[in-house]
């Protein structure tokens, strides 16, 4: 995964702005070319679909995100309009640890195969409101499987490494 200092940063805040909910969000850019990436904030709509049906939607945003379909529309437009692509999706987890969960293994897969098979998923662990640490994970081919990787966060010219 190739993100830089700024995106990892954006990324945060918005998860420690979002605490005690998660926050979500994509990031569009070239995947090979980490100076194109942006980082696009998603509303979370886990509340509102909870508060609507809390039958077939039990969680709420505190332990659950729903991303706005119209924030990954938009999303979409811009990455098609300046040929990017999904790159990472993200998410918060509000005093919890950063693991994949099968809800998100569920909602990464159609038919058992993954709706973007180049996409890395973030999963940031928000502890008291402050970023502890995150993990990413990607899918595994071979064995039918997302996993954690190592992940790599690269400077822009004028940043450091973290």
């Amino acid at each position: 995964m190739i993100l830089t200092e700024r995106e990892l940063n954006e990324i945060f805040a918005h998860a420690e702005e979002a605490f005690p909910e998660e926050a979500c969000g994509i990031v569009i850019g070239k995947p090979d070319d980490p100076n194109t990436n942006l980082v696009r904030r998603c509303r979370n709509l886990a509340n509102q679909y909870h508060l609507d049906d809390p039958i077939r939607n039990p969680r709420d945003a505190k332990t659950a995100y729903i991303m706005d379909p119209k924030d990954l529309l938009r999303a979409q437009g811009e990455a098609d309009a300046k040929g990017f692509e999904f790159v990472v999706l993200y998410h918060s987890h509000p005093d919890h640890e950063a693991y994949f969960s099968e809800t998100d293994r569920e909602l990464a897969l159609f038919d058992g195969e993954p709706v973007w098979s180049r996409l890395r998923y973030l999963v940031v662990s928000v502890q008291n409101g402050k970023v502890s640490y995150f993990k990413v994970f990607g899918w595994d081919s071979i064995e039918k499987q997302f996993t954690a990787e190592p992940s790599a966060v690269f400077e822009r010219k004028d940043q450091h490494l973290v």
